[in-house]
């Protein structure tokens, strides 16, 4: 039996032309263990597509070698490409406008949708543009965090991760009596669970390279963001967490084994938890949901969430600590 494809739903003529576009549109580097990521493919399978642009003269690349990696760049274009939107991909553009815009201070959101309004005139018939900007969906966010007061360290942090530069945050972890002062280069911004946070190294573990330091560092407990002269090296995104695994917090990754009942099990069934989860049919309906984590509380949380709904099987240390929590509520709940 043949394996499958890793991306079974995308042809080789579908990807060389995503390639290209990619190139083409962003004008980013891309290293080739990204590429690979990005087109769910091999290595070699990029390098095919590569040859492929190449030789038909449409996009020069340039290539290099950095950091024990091949990269490729599209040469800048002598003129610009003559791009049109249709009134379909300005729709999809304020669908992920609405999924997100409630998350920022109003003048951020606001300015979203100021620039996607100016995308309009890329529609080839400019009286579609109402049809376009008609936005049809509704936000209804649950625990939202409140970022009004949070322009300026978005701001700031955006600078600071575009321009590679050294901040100092004035942060306020729950666990701490006091703010502290952190020294940390930004590099990324992560969106989880309708709220913000930028993945950080500590100025010490930059050189050498330590990404076991890294830090994920929540922005609504940021006090004030200060840019500092120094600048950094850019950080791959090879040292980036995989959003593979389910959890915010790094830890060791470690395997999860979740019983549910038939009722919960079809909220579960719908879901990704972890790219490498495993669904197992009870013969009562409920299923037995085995899947990789790297955060223990994060799971704990989990499960208890679905009340008696869910039965923890694995990891064990993490089971008892479920009990325990157990114990406390009801006592906490008794009459």
């Amino acid at each position: 039996m043949m394996p499958s494809k890793k991306d079974p739903y995308a042809n080789a003529a579908q990807k060389v032309i995503g390639l290209y576009a990619l190139l083409l549109f962003t004008g980013r580097s891309y290293s080739l263990p990204q590429l690979a990521g990005l087109f769910h493919c091999s290595k070699q399978t990029v390098l095919r597509m590569v040859e492929q642009i190449e030789t038909s003269h449409r996009l020069e690349l340039e290539t290099w070698y950095e950091g024990g990696r091949k990269w490729f760049r599209a040469r800048p274009l002598a003129r610009r490409p003559n791009v049109t939107l249709s009134v379909e991909d300005l729709q999809q553009l304020l669908l992920c406008r609405d999924i997100v815009w409630r998350l920022f201070p109003k003048p951020l959101g606001d300015k979203l949708t100021e620039t996607i309004a100016k995308t309009a005139v890329l529609l080839p018939n400019y009286e579609d543009r109402a049809e376009a900007l008609d936005s049809v969906t509704h936000f209804q966010p649950k625990g939202i965090v409140d970022y009004s007061g949070s322009r300026e360290i978005l701001d700031t942090l955006l600078r600071a991760i575009r321009e590679r530069r050294l901040c100092d945050i004035i942060y306020r972890a729950p666990e701490w009596p006091r703010a502290r002062t952190l020294t940390v280069a930004p590099f990324r911004f992560i969106v989880f669970r309708e709220g913000f946070y930028v993945r950080c190294r500590p100025e010490a573990a930059l050189d050498p390279p330590d990404p076991v330091l890294d830090r994920t560092l929540a922005v609504h407990r940021m006090r004030k963001v200060v840019v500092k002269d120094r600048k950094f090296k850019p950080i791959p995104d090879a040292d980036l967490p995989s959003s593979e695994a389910f959890g915010l917090a790094r830890e060791a990754p470690f395997a999860v084994e979740v019983d549910f009942v038939p009722k919960a099990a079809v909220y579960v069934r719908e879901r990704i938890w972890s790219g490498d989860q495993r669904i197992i049919d009870k013969p009562d309906g409920g299923i037995t949901l085995r899947f990789t984590a790297t955060s223990r509380p994060e799971v704990l949380a989990w499960v208890l969430s679905f009340g008696g709904e869910a039965e923890l099987r694995v990891p064990v240390d993490i089971r008892q600590e479920l009990l325990r929590r157990l114990r406390v509520m009801m006592r906490a709940h008794q009459e």
